[in-house]
Formats: structure tokens, C-alpha cells, sequence
């Protein structure tokens, strides 16, 4: 989803969603990180997640969709496949 074709809250909630999930995928990849913003970034993620699964928020096409499908709702799970060996 993109910004542009944002044109309600549940499409809010999927698009920010989205990119809070794009950081934390980024300072997951990171050797060098903030461990506090990187867990309140997960924190943020996983609210997100929680609340577009409980409102039956449309997350097809999106990161929350490899979220939920993947990992049972868990951005902590997600996160730790883009943690560096």
C-alpha cells in the first residue's frame, strides 16, 4: 500500500503499520542498534498488528500479513528472522 492511496482509517492503520514494520526490519538488520528503540519500535509493530487483527483491518499484501501468517501474530518472531547471525 501506498501513501497516496490511503483513503481510510483501516487503510491508515494497515499503511502505518506497515512502515513501523519496515523499521523495525531495518534496525533488525543493524549490528549496531538502540536496543530500547528497537523494542519500543516492536512494542509499536505489535499494537498495530494486534489491532488491525481484532478490527478485521485488511492487511493482505503488507507486512502484517507475514506477521500474522507466518509467525502467529508475533513481530518479536518476525523481527528475529532479520536479526544478523
Amino acid at each position: 500500500m501506498r501513501k497516496c492511496d490511503v483513503r481510510t482509517p483501516e487503510q491508515a492503520l494497515a499503511y502505518l503499520t506497515d512502515c513501523t514494520l519496515a523499521t523495525v526490519c531495518d534496525l533488525a538488520g543493524k549490528k549496531s542498534r538502540s536496543k530500547s528503540e528497537f523494542e519500543r519500535q516492536k512494542a509499536i509493530a505489535q499494537s498495530g498488528i494486534d489491532w488491525m487483527v481484532d478490527m478485521k483491518v485488511n492487511f493482505l499484501g503488507t507486512r502484517a500479513q507475514q506477521v500474522v501468517e507466518l509467525h502467529g501474530r508475533s513481530v518479536d518472531g518476525w523481527a528475529a528472522t532479520f536479526l544478523p547471525e
